[in-house]
């Protein structure tokens, strides 16, 4: 499909199937609003809503509450932490109809709220002290617990192995600059808010590829942050071309830590990348490859919703290749007809020339000329892709420029494969043709 139309229907289903509700809207700010009360008001919040990057259904709160002016002589989390369950536990004014827990944990408090005896939704609510310095936007940049960076649902883990260890409090504790992050992103939302639909697009992905693969260890604040970096860099960009980005970086993006923190410049907020397999890496990739190559064949009839499911694509050969391996998105122009056939050559007197039918049934070892013989495209070149079956000793893949590898092709393995053209303009793959051979 055009373009146009293409990032109209990501952004209807970001809009419709990924945003907040209204109710979830109202819930977050009524909870806010009496957590706020609760702690004096020296709190903000902090996470993806704070974003505007999360998506529904929203699981989890992140509220930072902010005790004044770090001072290392005097750090006591233990008695921070207790004080601030008091706290919430004499003055939260519980504004919801559902039960709730209070927690500690070792570096923050977890208000639980229960649905059925089990949780649903969760505050935590984390401690944060001043560090005197400030941000690029003016914004103080605090020191957090280090656990603060772990995702909520592996915060007790570290919880438990923390408890277990013999380090001072100060050694828990860093930098951080969760304000420059909502600020940064505000930012770059208020030019354009493709930014925050296009994160959540890609969220969605991972967390559809989790609930399948179970070991799918991209994170998300990993994710929103590749998809700041190529708005940063391209302030215009439209959220089906920088989705389409995101997914082309994303082998190189997993490599290597590369993304500096914000409070920090001497750590990587992807440092978890280092401790990736190369198991964990090809699990990411072979999912991102069967995206891709749905995106490539997205149509009128596809649902977004059937594009982000998980999947996973492991090339039959090395050689098998797509567009997108050379960054050409799909923007078909339906308006250009593009057809092109295969023509059976004579072979020794034996078999008349003939020319392949929309299945393109065929006889083992006959010659095949793909040609175009429709073409009302302004393509500045072309690509063709032969593609045997998977199951068969050669199943090919490769895209060659100009004509298929072969020229002729020969037929020599049973299967079920196929010939594809691909008329390039301007780096944009704007129409594409197919021929079946079956063997």
């Amino acid at each position: 499909m055009r373009k146009n139309e293409l990032n109209t229907l990501l952004r209807d289903y970001v809009k419709n199937h990924l945003s907040p509700t209204k109710a979830e809207q109202d819930f977050i700010s009524t909870l806010y609003a009496a957590f706020k009360t609760a702690l004096g008001g020296s709190s903000i919040l902090i996470g993806s809503y704070a974003r505007f990057t999360a998506i529904r259904p929203l699981h989890d709160l992140d509220i930072l509450f902010i005790g004044g002016k770090f001072d290392p002589e005097h750090l006591d989390a233990r008695q921070i932490l207790n004080t601030l369950q008091n706290t919430v536990r004499t003055q939260f004014k519980n504004p919801t109809s559902y039960q709730y827990e209070i927690s500690q944990q070792t570096h923050s408090v977890t208000v639980s709220f229960l649905q059925n005896g089990k949780e649903f939704f969760a505050v935590d609510i984390v401690p944060a002290f001043t560090s005197g310095l400030k941000n690029e936007f003016g914004d103080d940049i605090y020191w957090v617990p280090e656990i603060v960076k772990y995702s909520p649902r592996n915060r007790k883990a570290k919880y438990d192995a923390i408890e277990k260890t013999k380090k001072s409090e100060l050694e828990w504790w860093l930098k951080s600059d969760p304000r420059g992050y909502i600020s940064a992103a505000t930012a770059i939302n208020s030019e354009n808010n493709d930014f925050r639909k296009a994160a959540k697009l890609v969220k969605r992905w991972k967390h559809n590829c989790k609930d399948k693969f179970g070991e799918f260890k991209l994170k998300s604040f990993h994710i929103e942050q590749g998809i700041y970096s190529i708005f940063k860099k391209n302030p215009r960009v439209e959220i089906a071309d920088a989705v389409f980005q995101f997914f082309c970086d994303l082998p190189d993006f997993i490599a290597k830590p590369q993304i500096r923190d914000r409070a920090d410049t001497n750590k990587f907020i992807d440092d978890y990348i280092a401790q990736l397999s190369l198991a964990d890496r090809q699990t990411i990739v072979r999912a991102r490859d069967a995206f891709l190559i749905k995106l490539e064949e997205i149509s009128h009839s596809t649902s977004v919703g059937s594009l982000l499911e998980a999947g996973a694509r492991q090339r039959a050969t090395t050689a098998e290749a797509y567009l997108f391996d050379s960054r050409i998105p799909t923007y078909i122009e339906p308006d250009m007809p593009f057809k092109i056939q295969g023509k059976a050559l004579q072979r020794d007197g034996s078999f008349r020339e003939m020319i392949l039918d929309a299945i393109g049934r065929i006889p083992v070892d006959r010659k095949i000329e793909f040609r175009r013989v429709r073409d009302e495209t302004d393509a500045e070149h072309y690509k063709w892709k032969v593609k045997n079956d998977d199951s068969s000793d050669e199943p090919r893949g490769e895209i060659t420029d100009h004509q298929t590898k072969n020229d002729p092709e020969n037929s020599k393995f049973k299967g079920n494969h196929y010939v594809e053209c691909y008329a390039i303009k301007n780096g944009v793959c704007i129409a594409r043709a197919r021929q079946n051979v079956v063997l």
